[in-house]
């Protein structure tokens, strides 16, 4: 049984470097995390790191920072959602999914 933490980091934290940190989502069972954070460069990319695996994946590139924020909202609107999958896994193809409405 997983059990699942959604740690929002952004707006607390708006932009180091050209990487804005967006949410984390945390397993405190198997101490592993799903980092998402947004590389601005001439556009936003917003990219999703696998703790466990190590894989970092562009996930979604957008325009506005406002673009951005509408992810966030999405995520925050689906968090019972997440927090009732089965593994990381789920959750990354979930989030994938959902990237895509």
């Amino acid at each position: 049984m997983l059990h699942i933490n959604v740690l929002y980091i952004y707006p607390k934290i708006i932009e180091i470097n050209k990487e804005i940190n967006l949410f984390r989502i945390i397993d405190n069972n198997i101490k592993e995390t799903l980092v998402f954070y947004c590389k601005k460069e001439s556009n936003y990319k917003i990219m999703m790191m696998d703790t466990m695996s190590g894989e970092n994946k562009e996930i979604l590139g957008v325009s506005k920072i406002g673009e951005v924020e509408k992810f966030i909202k999405g995520i925050e609107k689906s968090e019972g959602t997440i927090k009732g999958l089965n593994s990381l896994e789920d959750i990354k193809k979930y989030i994938l999914n959902l990237k895509c409405k």
